[in-house]
């Protein structure tokens, strides 16, 4: 330049896109505070993603989007499985589940006399059951 410094050359490789069309790591999002996502299909919130500073597109760095619900409760379903398998007879997975009146009446009908506590280990398995508050899964 004018005053002798060196100047120095950079390039800059990027994909032409939108904002919106970024893989999910270079923007943050918003989280939904009243997701319940044990249903099906599973339930959407309306976030409001910013993408990192460092990240180069085209358009708004601010836009909305429609994001699946995904919280836990801080539920394990192995350990649910578990208590199924040992002690589904007394209703324990339920206990575990926050399900206290199916607990109860498995409580009550010794697992109804089996065959609930059968059904359970399957339903538990698949991951058809899940925590009485509608949380996922750890």
């Amino acid at each position: 330049d004018e005053n002798n410094h060196e100047q120095e050359n950079f390039t800059i490789n990027m994909t032409c896109q939108f904002c919106w069309q970024l893989a999910t790591t270079d923007y943050v999002c918003t989280n939904s505070t009243s997701c319940m996502t044990v249903s099906c299909p599973r339930q959407r919130y309306n976030a409001t993603c910013t993408v990192r500073d460092h990240i180069h597109c085209l358009g708004n760095r601010v836009f909305p989007k429609m994001l699946y619900c995904n919280w836990t409760g801080g539920y394990k379903w192995s350990t649910a499985l578990v208590l199924s398998i040992t002690l589904g007879g007394f209703g324990a997975d339920r206990f575990y589940l926050g399900q206290w009146r199916e607990g109860l009446g498995k409580l009550f009908s010794f697992g109804g006399l089996g065959i609930w506590t059968l059904i359970d280990v399957l339903l538990i398995g698949v991951g058809y059951v899940g925590p009485a508050d509608g949380s996922l899964y750890i």
